[in-house]
């Protein structure tokens, strides 16, 4: 008989355990439930708040777009210029090489292929090399004559 009241003891708090890990575990499944369904509710009047000032601002939106994108090619343009005058250790940098065609300042263009200096009096587009009519031309001061 002794055992019977021992088993039953047992069973009491097996039992009592359980629900108690029941209760846990429902709890943990409420918590989480609400605090999935809060951080839904904030992350709706968070984007809801931020499509509505895109609504109401597109101009702006779109005013300093064009101005960022103008910014980054500059930024891009110069990186890679100085990428390729590093990297391929150009003798020129391509920042002052001029190819005929194109719009350029009174002053020397020297001939990258026959080294002659065409002199270009005022503001006018670059011709081909005088000599040579080679189409590319530099000014940069520290070339060797080719």
């Amino acid at each position: 008989m002794n055992s019977m009241k021992k088993d039953s003891s047992k069973s009491t708090i097996n039992s009592s355990l359980v629900e108690e890990a029941r209760k846990t575990l429902v709890g943990a499944k409420d918590w989480l439930l609400e605090d999935a369904s809060l951080m839904t509710a904030y992350w709706h009047d968070k984007m809801g708040y931020t499509e509505a000032w895109v609504d109401a601002n597109w101009h702006l939106v779109l005013d300093e777009g064009h101005e960022i994108i103008e910014e980054f090619d500059e930024k891009e343009d110069i990186a890679l210029l100085w990428l390729i005058n590093h990297a391929n250790n150009n003798p020129v940098p391509l920042e002052q090489c001029h190819v005929a065609g194109t719009m350029v300042e009174a002053g020397a263009y020297h001939c990258m292929s026959c080294g002659h200096d065409n002199v270009v009096e005022v503001k006018q587009t670059l011709a081909p090399c005088e000599i040579c009519q080679y189409g590319l031309m530099s000014t940069h001061h520290d070339q060797k004559s080719v």
